[in-house]
């Protein structure tokens, strides 16, 4: 029984007592991780209740998900043979609006998937397309808050909300459809450590109530104590099968071939400041007091609802600072203020010791969001790039090399909207590249790329810093802080509590710091 979307030939059968599947690509591997209560003898099939983790690799991951739940081949058009089981039948033979009861999908970025404007009925969504009795539906809407532990968030605007908090509702929103297997497209990509903990205890809970949870991931260390089983395939062959102790014997050098992160993060090293770069560097940025509020409010004084206070710090040519904190410690607003996208309420920043007012910051300073759907403007990869060197001018070659570095020559004629998340986040990034600024700002870098395309990123991150630039990374990846940056500050309600060079004695301080953080709403 095959099942091909593209370039992928799938042989699948999932159901809460059987599993059969066969993933083919020519080009791309895949991982796929498992965890059976009750595995029955053999390599490919397995009885009992399934608790699935896969964690796929490479491209087109999604459309493995989309083969589950539904979306292919009802949705999304493309060439498709073969069968999908889903508890014992087929799913051609089901309508589209009846996948939600058999299986619950999270997607990467909830927001894609939210129906109404609040909490409360975006939950009962589901449960009322299914026509169930009224009562039925707001007793299952409240038994999902309570179980996803978000009742505090109850009839909230639902886009004011933090990733995390969106994650949440976007799992009860499925929990309370009731399906038998959840899908989890990378769960972890755009949550602070907190929330990823927070995630790690729902997977923990789903999986104890005999759910099959499939979980499609690059980050890897929150799921290290759930799963049972991990198998590797490759051109079509499962060339590896892991049980749990095989899969967390795992070498580094494994890992690094599996493209997978690392399952315990005690043992990771941080990188250093090369010398030459400490002895050349001179002042680039400087704040100095800066405070930012949005607003001010009758009855509170400016500090009540300052986003900054009194920030200052210096930023020297060569460095890579990580920028940490929680959700909503102004971290992407201290970004926007030196880029010129906010104008500060007082304090004075600096560029090359010269004070810049707001207007003539913008273009000063380069600043890559965390949402790439902002910064893509052309209609092909290579002409994203083209349009985007500003002062500099095109140079194919220069665009080639930039390309090939971060894995995007081959989709170089591809519209940037037929990119995955991954690939639109190093667009972004291959834009930065040609920037003639001396400063950059990079927010959450790395969500949703893999070992060898997070690595890919801190080179050439590093990259800019031996140009003597100035690269700022706003970001929850500990793995990247350790692989990029020699330097962190931590922000905590607006103000920079911490301010150290990032070295084997100081690492353990990021982590705790990471841990430290929330998933808070409220705009950061």
């Amino acid at each position: 029984m095959r099942l091909s979307c593209g370039r992928y030939r799938i042989n699948i059968r999932v159901t809460p007592s059987l599993l059969f599947m066969e993933l083919t690509s020519k080009s791309k591997r895949a991982l796929l991780c498992l965890s059976a209560a009750q595995a029955a003898a053999g390599k490919q099939r397995f009885s009992g209740i399934l608790r699935l983790f896969w964690l796929l690799t490479g491209e087109r991951k999604t459309t493995l998900s989309r083969c589950i739940n539904g979306l292919v081949p009802h949705f999304y058009e493309g060439t498709f043979s073969g069968e999908v089981y889903l508890n014992g039948r087929n799913t051609g033979d089901y309508a589209l609006r009846d996948f939600g009861t058999i299986v619950g999908s999270v997607f990467q970025d909830p927001r894609s998937q939210f129906f109404m404007t609040d909490t409360t009925n975006e939950i009962a969504f589901g449960c009322v397309n299914m026509k169930l009795p009224r009562e039925e539906v707001w007793q299952r809407t409240k038994d999902s808050l309570e179980k996803i532990n978000i009742s505090k968030l109850t009839d909230k605007n639902l886009f004011q909300l933090s990733s995390g908090e969106m994650q949440k509702v976007s799992i009860a929103s499925c929990y309370a459809m009731a399906p038998d297997i959840y899908v989890f497209d990378e769960p972890s990509a755009n949550l602070d450590f907190r929330a990823i903990m927070e995630l790690h205890d729902v997977l923990s809970e789903l999986k104890s109530e005999g759910k099959t949870v499939i979980v499609l991931e690059h980050r890897v260390f929150y799921l290290a104590d759930l799963l049972d089983r991990m198998i590797f395939l490759e051109d079509g062959v499962i060339r590896n099968d892991f049980n749990r102790q095989e899969t967390l014997s795992l070498s580094d050098s494994d890992l690094r071939q599996l493209e997978l992160r690392d399952f315990s993060l005690d043992a990771l090293t941080p990188c250093s400041r090369p010398t030459a770069l400490q002895e050349e560097s001179r002042l680039t940025l400087s704040l100095s007091h800066v405070s930012f509020a949005y607003g001010r409010r009758k009855r509170r004084s400016e500090a009540d609802v300052a986003l900054l206070h009194d920030v200052s710090f210096e930023a020297y040519s060569g460095e890579i600072i990580g920028i940490i904190g929680d959700n909503g410690a102004g971290k992407t607003t201290l970004a926007k203020l030196c880029c010129g996208l906010l104008k500060e309420s007082a304090g004075i920043i600096s560029i090359h010791e010269k004070q810049l007012p707001q207007k003539k910051r913008l273009g000063q300073i380069f600043f890559v969001m965390q949402d790439s759907d902002y910064q893509l403007f052309g209609d092909s990869v290579l002409n994203e790039l083209r349009i985007g060197a500003g002062n500099k001018s095109s140079n194919d070659a220069e665009n080639q090399a930039i390309l090939k570095k971060l894995s995007l020559w081959e989709k170089r004629e591809n519209h940037p909207a037929a990119l995955s998340r991954g690939q639109k986040q190093r667009l972004t990034i291959a834009g930065a590249l040609k920037a003639d600024s001396r400063v950059l700002f990079f927010d959450e870098p790395t969500s949703g790329l893999d070992r060898g395309n997070m690595l890919r990123v801190a080179t050439e991150l590093k990259s800019l810093a031996r140009e003597s630039r100035v690269v700022f990374v706003i970001t929850h990846d500990y793995e990247f802080i350790l692989a990029a940056c020699h330097r962190v500050l931590y922000l905590n309600d607006g103000k920079i509590e911490q301010d150290f060079p990032l070295t084997e004695n100081s690492k353990d301080t990021v982590l705790r710091l990471l841990r430290k953080g929330g998933a808070s709403s409220g705009q950061d």
